[in-house]
Protein backbone atom coordinates (compact mmCIF):
# COMPACT_ATOMS: atom_id res chain seq x y z
CA UNK A 1 0.00 0.00 0.00
CA UNK A 2 1.25 3.28 -0.68
CA UNK A 3 0.89 5.79 2.06
CA UNK A 4 1.34 9.67 1.71
CA UNK A 5 4.07 11.49 3.85
CA UNK A 6 1.40 12.50 6.04
CA UNK A 7 -0.17 8.85 6.87
CA UNK A 8 3.83 7.40 7.06
CA UNK A 9 4.36 10.75 9.35
CA UNK A 10 1.74 9.76 12.16
CA UNK A 11 2.52 6.12 12.04
CA UNK A 12 6.51 7.00 12.94
CA UNK A 13 5.24 9.34 15.59
CA UNK A 14 2.90 6.02 16.77
CA UNK A 15 5.67 3.65 16.63
CA UNK A 16 7.66 5.90 18.63
CA UNK A 17 5.09 6.76 21.26
CA UNK A 18 4.42 3.08 21.50
CA UNK A 19 8.20 1.93 21.84
CA UNK A 20 8.71 4.79 24.71
CA UNK A 21 5.42 4.06 26.71
CA UNK A 22 7.42 0.43 26.45
CA UNK A 23 10.39 1.87 28.33
CA UNK A 24 8.64 4.66 30.92
CA UNK A 25 5.97 1.53 31.50
CA UNK A 26 9.45 -0.37 32.48
CA UNK A 27 11.08 1.84 34.16
CA UNK A 28 8.41 2.50 36.54
CA UNK A 29 7.88 -0.94 37.47
CA UNK A 30 11.59 -1.07 38.39
CA UNK A 31 10.11 0.58 41.29
CA UNK A 32 7.45 -1.39 42.50
CA UNK A 33 7.11 -4.09 45.14
CA UNK A 34 8.46 -7.84 44.02
CA UNK A 35 4.83 -8.36 44.76
CA UNK A 36 3.28 -5.90 42.01
CA UNK A 37 5.42 -6.22 39.36
CA UNK A 38 3.28 -8.50 37.84
CA UNK A 39 1.29 -5.96 36.86
CA UNK A 40 3.59 -4.01 34.79
CA UNK A 41 4.16 -7.35 32.15
CA UNK A 42 1.18 -6.98 30.30
CA UNK A 43 1.09 -2.89 30.47
CA UNK A 44 4.90 -3.18 28.79
CA UNK A 45 3.88 -6.15 26.08
CA UNK A 46 0.58 -3.84 25.51
CA UNK A 47 3.42 -0.88 24.20
CA UNK A 48 5.62 -3.20 22.96
CA UNK A 49 3.42 -4.87 20.44
CA UNK A 50 1.42 -2.13 19.26
CA UNK A 51 4.95 -0.22 17.87
CA UNK A 52 5.99 -3.23 16.31
CA UNK A 53 2.12 -3.25 14.58
CA UNK A 54 3.08 0.84 13.86
CA UNK A 55 6.40 0.20 12.70
CA UNK A 56 4.77 -2.62 10.47
CA UNK A 57 2.52 0.10 9.19
CA UNK A 58 4.54 2.71 8.76
CA UNK A 59 7.33 0.61 6.66
CA UNK A 60 4.36 0.05 4.12
CA UNK A 61 3.90 -3.99 5.41
CA UNK A 62 1.03 -4.09 7.32
CA UNK A 63 -2.19 -3.82 5.23
CA UNK A 64 -3.73 -6.17 2.26
CA UNK A 65 -5.53 -5.35 -0.40
CA UNK A 66 -8.84 -7.46 -0.62
CA UNK A 67 -11.74 -6.87 -2.96
CA UNK A 68 -10.36 -3.69 -3.87
CA UNK A 69 -10.08 -2.45 -0.45
CA UNK A 70 -6.73 -1.94 1.40
CA UNK A 71 -6.98 -3.23 5.41
CA UNK A 72 -4.14 -3.04 7.94
CA UNK A 73 -4.50 -6.35 9.06
CA UNK A 74 -1.03 -5.26 11.30
CA UNK A 75 -3.73 -3.23 13.15
CA UNK A 76 -6.12 -6.32 13.97
CA UNK A 77 -2.94 -8.32 14.73
CA UNK A 78 -2.10 -5.79 17.40
CA UNK A 79 -5.63 -5.65 18.91
CA UNK A 80 -5.93 -9.56 19.36
CA UNK A 81 -3.27 -9.31 21.20
CA UNK A 82 -2.74 -6.29 23.58
CA UNK A 83 -6.82 -5.89 23.78
CA UNK A 84 -6.66 -9.07 25.85
CA UNK A 85 -3.42 -7.52 27.45
CA UNK A 86 -4.89 -4.75 28.32
CA UNK A 87 -8.14 -6.24 30.36
CA UNK A 88 -6.04 -9.02 31.80
CA UNK A 89 -3.90 -5.88 33.66
CA UNK A 90 -7.22 -3.94 34.24
CA UNK A 91 -8.86 -7.59 36.01
CA UNK A 92 -5.60 -8.45 37.77
CA UNK A 93 -6.11 -4.83 39.47
CA UNK A 94 -9.37 -5.35 40.30
CA UNK A 95 -9.90 -9.32 41.27
CA UNK A 96 -7.02 -10.67 43.99
CA UNK A 97 -4.40 -13.49 43.24
CA UNK A 98 -6.94 -16.61 45.29
CA UNK A 99 -4.76 -19.94 45.69
CA UNK A 100 -7.26 -22.29 44.75
CA UNK A 101 -10.63 -23.79 45.89
CA UNK A 102 -13.86 -22.34 44.23
CA UNK A 103 -13.09 -18.60 44.45
CA UNK A 104 -9.64 -19.83 42.53
CA UNK A 105 -12.21 -21.37 39.88
CA UNK A 106 -14.38 -18.64 39.58
CA UNK A 107 -11.87 -16.30 39.11
CA UNK A 108 -10.13 -18.18 36.15
CA UNK A 109 -13.68 -18.75 35.06
CA UNK A 110 -14.05 -14.56 34.76
CA UNK A 111 -10.67 -14.01 33.49
CA UNK A 112 -11.25 -16.43 30.77
CA UNK A 113 -14.28 -14.99 29.82
CA UNK A 114 -13.11 -11.69 29.52
CA UNK A 115 -10.82 -12.52 27.10
CA UNK A 116 -12.85 -14.91 25.26
CA UNK A 117 -15.08 -12.26 24.88
CA UNK A 118 -12.78 -9.54 23.58
CA UNK A 119 -10.55 -11.64 21.16
CA UNK A 120 -13.87 -12.49 19.33
CA UNK A 121 -14.98 -9.13 19.42
CA UNK A 122 -11.90 -8.32 17.54
CA UNK A 123 -11.52 -11.35 14.96
CA UNK A 124 -15.33 -10.56 13.78
CA UNK A 125 -14.21 -6.91 13.32
CA UNK A 126 -11.36 -8.14 11.38
CA UNK A 127 -14.24 -10.38 9.34
CA UNK A 128 -16.53 -7.22 8.60
CA UNK A 129 -12.88 -5.48 7.43
CA UNK A 130 -12.47 -8.40 4.97
CA UNK A 131 -15.83 -8.54 4.03
CA UNK A 132 -16.23 -5.00 3.00
CA UNK A 133 -17.81 -4.61 -0.22
CA UNK A 134 -20.45 -6.87 0.68
CA UNK A 135 -24.02 -6.64 2.81
CA UNK A 136 -22.53 -9.03 5.49
CA UNK A 137 -19.86 -6.62 6.78
CA UNK A 138 -22.42 -4.99 8.96
CA UNK A 139 -23.47 -8.48 10.56
CA UNK A 140 -20.23 -9.44 11.58
CA UNK A 141 -19.73 -5.33 12.75
CA UNK A 142 -22.83 -5.87 14.44
CA UNK A 143 -21.28 -9.01 16.40
CA UNK A 144 -18.06 -7.72 17.15
CA UNK A 145 -20.15 -5.35 18.85
CA UNK A 146 -22.34 -7.42 20.84
CA UNK A 147 -19.02 -9.17 22.36
CA UNK A 148 -17.66 -5.74 23.01
CA UNK A 149 -21.45 -5.21 24.89
CA UNK A 150 -20.04 -8.95 26.96
CA UNK A 151 -16.69 -7.46 27.73
CA UNK A 152 -18.60 -4.17 29.05
CA UNK A 153 -21.09 -6.29 31.12
CA UNK A 154 -18.33 -8.64 32.59
CA UNK A 155 -15.56 -5.77 33.96
CA UNK A 156 -19.06 -3.72 35.27
CA UNK A 157 -20.46 -6.31 36.70
CA UNK A 158 -18.83 -9.50 38.34
CA UNK A 159 -15.55 -8.57 38.18
CA UNK A 160 -16.40 -5.50 39.57
CA UNK A 161 -17.68 -7.42 42.37
CA UNK A 162 -14.57 -8.67 43.55
CA UNK A 163 -12.47 -5.92 44.23
CA UNK A 164 -11.50 -4.36 47.40
CA UNK A 165 -12.46 -1.63 49.01
CA UNK A 166 -8.44 -0.55 48.88
CA UNK A 167 -8.19 -0.73 44.60
CA UNK A 168 -11.35 -0.18 44.10
CA UNK A 169 -10.96 3.63 43.45
CA UNK A 170 -7.89 2.35 41.23
CA UNK A 171 -9.99 -0.25 39.18
CA UNK A 172 -12.97 2.23 38.72
CA UNK A 173 -10.51 4.98 37.15
CA UNK A 174 -8.99 2.84 34.88
CA UNK A 175 -11.96 1.41 33.97
CA UNK A 176 -13.67 4.61 32.95
CA UNK A 177 -10.83 5.41 30.83
CA UNK A 178 -10.57 2.36 29.27
CA UNK A 179 -14.20 2.25 28.04
CA UNK A 180 -14.44 6.01 27.12
CA UNK A 181 -11.77 5.35 25.06
CA UNK A 182 -12.94 2.03 23.32
CA UNK A 183 -16.35 3.09 22.52
CA UNK A 184 -14.97 5.69 20.06
CA UNK A 185 -13.13 2.56 18.19
CA UNK A 186 -16.57 0.89 16.80
CA UNK A 187 -17.50 4.61 15.91
CA UNK A 188 -14.45 5.36 14.28
CA UNK A 189 -14.74 1.81 12.32
CA UNK A 190 -18.20 2.74 10.93
CA UNK A 191 -17.16 6.26 10.14
CA UNK A 192 -13.59 5.11 8.66
CA UNK A 193 -12.53 3.22 5.35
CA UNK A 194 -13.44 0.14 6.20
CA UNK A 195 -16.98 1.03 7.21
CA UNK A 196 -18.78 4.36 5.62
CA UNK A 197 -15.78 5.81 4.19
CA UNK A 198 -17.01 8.53 5.51
CA UNK A 199 -13.72 9.45 7.34
CA UNK A 200 -10.51 9.95 5.05
CA UNK A 201 -7.69 7.17 5.34
CA UNK A 202 -5.51 10.13 6.78
CA UNK A 203 -7.51 11.32 9.50
CA UNK A 204 -8.90 7.51 9.91
CA UNK A 205 -4.83 6.70 10.61
CA UNK A 206 -4.87 9.67 12.75
CA UNK A 207 -7.45 8.76 14.91
CA UNK A 208 -6.89 5.58 15.80
CA UNK A 209 -2.91 6.30 16.34
CA UNK A 210 -3.98 9.28 19.07
CA UNK A 211 -6.42 6.81 20.66
CA UNK A 212 -4.10 3.98 20.67
CA UNK A 213 -1.55 5.72 22.58
CA UNK A 214 -4.11 6.79 25.10
CA UNK A 215 -5.73 3.27 25.67
CA UNK A 216 -2.01 1.66 25.55
CA UNK A 217 0.72 3.95 26.90
CA UNK A 218 -1.48 6.24 28.91
CA UNK A 219 -3.89 3.81 30.34
CA UNK A 220 -0.52 1.80 31.14
CA UNK A 221 1.51 4.06 33.19
CA UNK A 222 -1.61 4.95 35.22
CA UNK A 223 -1.80 0.88 35.52
CA UNK A 224 1.39 1.22 37.14
CA UNK A 225 1.58 4.08 38.87
CA UNK A 226 -1.64 3.47 40.76
CA UNK A 227 -0.51 0.01 41.74
CA UNK A 228 2.70 1.60 43.46
CA UNK A 229 0.79 4.01 45.06
CA UNK A 230 -1.82 1.57 46.21
CA UNK A 231 0.97 -0.93 47.29
CA UNK A 232 2.48 1.94 49.38
CA UNK A 233 -0.77 2.31 50.93
CA UNK A 234 -1.34 -1.29 51.98
CA UNK A 235 2.42 -1.40 53.47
Amino acid sequence: MELTSTQETILWAGTIGMALGAIVIAMIGFRLPKAERHHVTASFFVCAIAACAYYAMAIGIGSITVNGYEIFFARYADWVLTTPLLLLGLVTVGIAAVAGGEAGRERAGLIGFVIGADILMVVTGFIAALRNGHDDKWVWYAISCVFFLLVLWAVYGPVKEYVSSTMKPLYVRLLTILTVLWLIYPVLWALGTEGTGTLSLTGEIAVFAVIDVLAKVGFGILLVTGVGKAAKHVA
